[in-house]
């Protein structure tokens, strides 16, 4: 594949024959030691584990999620096959490995699986990258990528030739990447079997995955796209079909689950984020340590950010970001506004905020065909910038904006009962309200019952039988 990019590009710029250098000597068993070292590197495992919250501590779920390793360990049935798992403090919905078999996964993930099996899935697919060096294997084709770069750069000295081989070599490792990520599917699929689980878990677990995509705001607009060539992820319905696809190979003999000692395990497990930077609940942010509280029109969805929280239309065609800012922004608000419009759109007009919400400067102007509505504003000592933006902009784009300015206030007695973390816990459908009700007890009766839909693996609240148990984020003290 390399000599192939090579010669094609020689071939279109019509340089003349060279002779290449000796072939790279950068082999598999290279890079695996090479990864591994720096995958052992303590610092580097510490920043890596800093940046996704730290390690959450909750005994029963650590318990069985080692449990679970342990048992698709021995089904791989590979001597000295090294492999730990630790539980990140994060709310997404991810895990990842390291070559030297160290998987992480985040206590989203566990909010998300409905049984043992399909935590086992999750598990299952990362040992299949440690199994089969995925990582190792991406620093040798990278390594052959820039060679390849070089020699087209040094030959031709074209510019443009050059980029061509760094776009097919982007191609040629999406691809890679991506197929990477089919045979690890592939590969947790015959572990789940062979260790008695349920290998259609892994189907399960995935179609939750696209569920909570779907209403996920960071997501949105994106998730259900077509895949970008250079994407290194197959999206998850091409995944979903040939999950499928490989179970149809399998005889139909099913598997445990394991689903009333998972639910038991994993509750009072922390769900969403925790609180650092405030808190969403539905369409109110409150950050009780910042003395301020915001709600956004019900067409916007919300999600909490490390310093404030963003914001999307539900239809898709607008953003809004709230971040809060340093004090030097807070000690003086209108020129830091002036600064930021001198770079934006030095033409736009600054005007005081109305009286009311917050004491703060606003402007509007368009660039590249986008409206943009910013706001600079104070509340104690503490300095917040909203940035509305829309292509095009709707109707409802100004009022929306006026709105959110507008509900800006001291946290009242009901935004500080909404601002706690939640757990998770089992509760039982009791009734055709029952959906509703639970949501409530997540202070978000009407996005929460999508929500927990998503969790509990459902389509639609029709598939909630009475007495059925379901996960739910509940404000509850664990």
């Amino acid at each position: 594949m390399r000599r192939l990019f090579l010669l094609l590009s020689l071939a279109l710029a019509g340089c003349a024959p060279f002779d290449p250098r000796p072939e790279l000597t950068t082999n598999l068993a290279d890079a695996q030691r090479a990864v591994t070292a720096a995958s052992l590197s303590g610092r580097t495992v510490a920043t890596l584990v800093a940046s996704q919250g730290g390690i959450y501590r909750h005994d029963t779920a650590a318990a069985l999620v080692e449990e679970t390793l342990a048992d698709l360990v021995r089904a791989a049935g590979i001597e000295g096959l090294p492999a730990t798992v630790a539980i990140l403090n994060s709310p997404g919905y991810n895990a990842f490995s390291l070559p030297d078999g160290r998987i992480f996964l985040s206590r989203g993930m566990l909010a998300l699986a409905n049984d043992q099996a399909e935590i086992a899935a999750a598990l299952g697919h990362e040992l299949g990258h440690v199994i089969s060096r995925h990582v190792a294997r991406r620093v040798v084709e990278r390594a052959r990528a820039a060679a390849d770069a070089a020699d087209v750069d040094r030959t031709c000295g074209d510019a443009d030739i050059t980029r061509a081989t760094i776009v097919a070599h982007q191609l040629s490792l999406a691809e890679f990447s991506r197929n990477q990520e089919l045979e690890a599917d592939r590969i947790s699929i015959g572990l789940l079997a062979k260790a008695g689980y349920d290998p259609a878990a892994s189907l399960r677990m995935l179609q939750s995955l696209e569920r909570v995509a779907a209403l996920s705001p960071k997501a949105a607009g994106g998730a259900r796209r077509a895949a970008s060539p250079v994407a290194t992820h197959p999206p998850t319905p091409e995944r979903i079909a040939a999950v499928r696809e490989e179970l149809k190979k399998l005889p139909a003999t099913g598997g445990r689950a394991g689903r009333d000692r998972y639910l038991a395990a994993i509750a009072g497990v922390a769900f969403g984020d925790d609180g650092a930077g405030g808190f969403v609940r539905g369409q109110i942010y409150v950050d009780p340590a910042r003395d301020i509280a915001m709600t956004l029109p019900k067409s916007w969805r919300v999600f909490a950010t490390p310093s404030g929280f963003g914001a999307l239309k539900r239809d898709g065609d607008a953003i809004a970001l709230v971040t809060a800012l340093g004090p030097a922004v807070a000690a003086a608000p209108e020129a830091a506004m002036r600064r930021l419009l001198a770079a934006a759109s030095p033409e736009a007009a600054l005007a005081p905020l109305p009286a009311g919400g917050a004491a703060g400067w606003a402007a509007a102007f368009e660039r590249e065909n986008t409206s943009f509505r910013l706001a600079i504003f104070t509340r104690g000592e503490t300095a917040w910038r909203v940035v509305f933006g829309a292509k095009p902009r709707g109707p409802d784009f100004d009022a929306d904006f006026a709105r959110t300015l507008a509900s800006i206030r001291a946290p009242d007695a009901r935004d500080r009962s909404l601002a706690r973390p939640l757990a998770l816990r089992v509760a039982r459908a009791d009734g055709p309200d029952a959906l509703r009700r639970l949501a409530g007890r997540a202070g978000d009766a009407e996005n929460g019952a999508d929500l927990i839909l998503a969790i509990n693996g459902l389509s639609a609240p029709g598939a909630i039988h009475p007495g059925a148990s379901l996960k739910i984020p509940d404000f509850a003290t664990p």
